[in-house]
């Protein structure tokens, strides 16, 4: 029995050295094949070892073969199974971070880089939680969809345009070759390999075209043996092409060949017939790719690999003359290039372009946009969900055909395929809000419209203020919004048109309109009996005249008035004939009849009590003898306003602000004399006016003399004037609780005459009660100041 069991052992530990034996001899077979960059069947050999005996060894060259064949899915795998061996250190993880992220494995990406704590170096430095959180946040209503008529099995990127709506990509969709043919390793360098070893499986790449009719045909340019050709740019004002080509250089030992990029000159049937290289190409030292013509500015901007820049490929930009004749390569600098690549430049509509490996994204190549301002380049931000993945996501382009770039997502029917963006509905909400900040309650108009064909939009309402709808892209619109009482909005901004996202948020404010709102008065005077315009009347109508062609939205209501002498009947009469009056004169400057309103009282509205048979003197009379002008703006109630443009900036929440003055009139007294001469009352009169009739709550009275005199003396006096001011407008029915008043003497004279002697009229402007306001928060009497 002793004898059976030491044969079991022994066949068992002989096994097992069978095992190891033969694994071992798989892995240097691998390990040979992956030197020779043969990753195909590196890939094999590995996955073998590792199904014949589990190993780190094993499991880290399968990830690192599949990862050069772009086979995700795999490299996720054995990247996992690799990590799970004592052996695996940091950069392990790290690359299994990665290929979680191209594996489409977001949540173990989000474990794994959290537990790491940091996004180290090498496969993951462009990988950070808070940004995969942000974008994968976001929900936005573009699709990537294949643009199947192009697209097959094998690799298709790099779509563009002629002159003559030619379509052209790159593709490796020639015939799968065998492995007597030169041998090349399909990636995103283009490099050509003199290695019969390094065999993929997989045709040269090439430069297609379809034109109108659908009909795809091969594009060959004059450039002698050419493995590689990709990367046209066709020239809108010129018969030329740009593209990029890797052709055979004859060395006697192996070596590797870079991609250059040259131009040709189009035939009229849009052939190639000859061919330059770009001044700077050097394929046995760096690469020279991905041209983008700016023929505005007569620039090119290429993607290279050459000594000097910040690692990887860089974006370059060349300027260059009508012949082609060439400046110096100037490095686009820090903001656009990293330590990782940088390539396919594009500019279009003042926004830059390109794709990179090396700023913060989702993984692989991602597409980044930036800004240009006074021929200057922004700061780019990466182009987000759905344009970017976790694969590679380069090669835009822009044009009526819409968003268009390449990618080998998963969803690829070959390594890379040509997506278009598709729209499914762009969301439109707005909320609609009043002076306070709070939801507008009540009906509210709520109108949208395509501003190009003028069609209606369909806007839904979710609750009392929320107005949603679904927009086009590429898109102006027009917003209209309505509500009984309140000033229009309009809205001519509103554009979807190079719109990242699929939504616009906006707040409309509905501001009341502050209809029959007295925003100006004045008085004029006439003669015993006479319905004249006197002179001194004749100055404030043209003023009046003035301010009514200067803003539209102001209507004048003339109220006019006579003494108590004469009839009622005849006192009417006479009434009315100065309100015509009015109205004639401001006809001279063409103020419409309409716009002026006219009222007349007769001498059923004295201002003081010069009734019948009541001795007054005449000044006392001149007072009734007036007609109030008052300006009104908004005169038409219920009728809907857009915002004056005289208004654009004034704050109309607070209706003070439409004032167009709140300057109170001065009232001056008599050397010595603190009672109300015919000049103040009329003075007051007009303040009284603008109490009763315009948004002005309050009201300082402030109380002064001319410099001459004891101080004592002159306290006493200003306190005088300021408290007969204060009585007559009491006694006129101005509330006592709107009035408040002080006096300070010869303290605050206009004119200091201490230093050089006054004249009387200076010292009669010193003599003073002022009437004065709170500022107004908004001037709009600016427009006036200037004529």
């Amino acid at each position: 029995m002793k004898k059976i069991y030491t044969i079991v052992l022994c066949l068992m530990l002989s096994g097992n050295v069978l095992m190891v034996q033969g694994q071992n001899t798989l892995l240097r077979y691998a390990d040979k094949k992956a030197d020779e960059s043969n990753y195909y069947e590196a890939a094999k050999e590995y996955e073998k070892a590792f199904d014949r005996k589990p190993s780190y060894r094993a499991a880290k060259g399968a990830a690192r073969a599949y990862a050069y064949l772009r086979n995700y899915e795999r490299t996720h795998e054995f990247w996992k199974k690799a990590i799970g061996f004592d052996q695996a250190g940091r950069e392990d993880w790290q690359h299994y971070i990665a290929a979680a992220n191209q594996a489409g494995e977001t949540t173990e990406v989000m474990r794994a880089l959290d537990s790491l704590r940091a996004t180290g170096s090498g496969m993951i430095s462009n990988l950070y939680i808070d940004s995969l959180l942000h974008w994968y946040g976001q929900q936005d209503r573009t699709v990537l969809n294949s643009l199947d008529e192009v697209n097959s099995s094998s690799t298709e990127f790099g779509w563009t345009k002629d002159s003559r709506g030619n379509v052209y990509f790159s593709s490796d969709r020639g015939e799968v070759f065998d492995r007597n043919k030169p041998a090349v390793r399909i990636d995103k360098s283009y490099r050509y390999y003199d290695k019969k070893s390094d065999w993929t499986g997989r045709d040269f790449l090439g430069v297609y075209k379809m034109d109108q009719d659908g009909e795809i045909t091969s594009f060959n340019v004059p450039v002698p043996e050419v493995f590689h050709l990709a990367d046209p740019y066709f020239l809108k004002d010129q018969a030329v092409v740009f593209y990029t080509a890797t052709r055979k250089i004859k060395r006697p030992k192996n070596y590797e060949v870079q991609p250059e990029i040259f131009f040709s000159r189009l035939d009229e049937a849009g052939n190639a017939v000859d061919f330059k290289p770009l001044p700077i190409n050097n394929a046995l030292e760096y690469g020279v790719k991905t041209p983008f013509v700016d023929e505005a500015n007569r620039r090119l901007y290429f993607a290279s690999d050459m000594p000097g820049g910040f690692g990887g490929y860089d974006l370059y930009v060349m300027e260059y003359d009508r012949d082609f004749n060439f400046g110096q390569p100037v490095n686009m600098g820090s903001s656009i290039n990293t330590a990782g690549n940088e390539r396919d430049p594009y500019v279009h509509d003042g926004r830059f372009y390109f794709s990179s490996d090396g700023h913060i994204g989702l993984g692989g190549l991602d597409l980044f946009v930036a800004d240009i301002k006074e021929d200057k380049i922004g700061h780019p931000k990466n182009m987000g969900v759905p344009y970017n993945s976790p694969q590679d996501d380069f090669g835009i382009s822009i044009s009526d055909e819409g968003i268009l770039l390449a990618s080998n997502r998963p969803e690829s029917l070959g390594l890379d395929d040509i997506f278009k963006a598709e729209n499914i509905g762009l969301r439109f909400q707005a909320l609609v809000v009043d002076c306070d900040g709070e939801p507008i309650k009540g009906d509210v108009d709520f109108m949208l419209q395509e501003s190009e064909k003028q069609t209606n939009v369909s806007v839904k309402k979710e609750d009392e203020a929320n107005f949603h709808a679904e927009l086009r892209p590429d898109m102006d619109y027009q917003v209209l919004v309505k509500k009984q009482g309140y000033f229009t909005v309009k809205d001519d901004g509103l554009t979807t048109k190079q719109m990242v996202g699929d939504r616009i948020t906006k707040t409309y404010q509905l501001v009341k309109i502050p209809y029959n709102t007295s925003v100006y008065v004045d008085l004029v005077y006439y003669d015993l009996d006479q319905a004249v315009i006197r002179g001194d009347a004749g100055q404030i109508l043209d003023k009046v005249a003035e301010l009514l062609k200067s803003f539209s939205f102001l209507d004048i209501t003339v109220r006019s008035h006579t003494d108590s002498r004469a009839s009622h009947a005849y006192n009417e009469t006479l009434s009315e004939k100065r309100a015509d009056a009015v109205r004639d004169y401001l006809g001279q400057f063409g103020i419409a009849r309409s716009r002026v309103k006219s009222e007349w009282f007769g001498e059923r509205q004295l201002i003081n009590d010069c009734g019948d048979g009541v001795p007054c003197s005449e000044s006392l009379h001149q007072l009734n003898r007036r007609s109030e002008l008052l300006l009104l703006a908004f005169p038409d109630e219920g009728k809907a306003y857009e915002w004056p443009g005289e208004l654009e900036g004034t704050d109309l929440c607070e209706i003070s602000n439409i004032l167009i003055t709140r300057e109170m009139p001065m009232v001056h007294f008599d050397f010595d004399k603190s009672d109300l001469n015919l000049a103040a009352m009329k003075t007051l009169e007009k303040a009284i006016l603008m109490l009763n009739h315009m948004p002005i709550e309050g009201l300082s009275i402030e109380g002064h003399t001319d410099i001459r005199g004891s101080e004592d003396y002159n306290i006493r006096l200003s306190e005088r004037r300021a408290l007969v001011v204060k009585e007559y407008l009491e006694g006129r029915g101005i509330a006592s609780d709107r009035l408040v008043y002080d006096y300070f003497g010869k303290s605050k004279p206009i004119y200091d005459c201490k230093e050089s002697p006054c004249s009387p009229e200076m010292h009669h402007i010193n003599r003073r009660t002022a009437l004065t306001l709170p500022e107004l928060n908004k001037d709009w009497r600016s427009a006036m100041q200037k004529k």
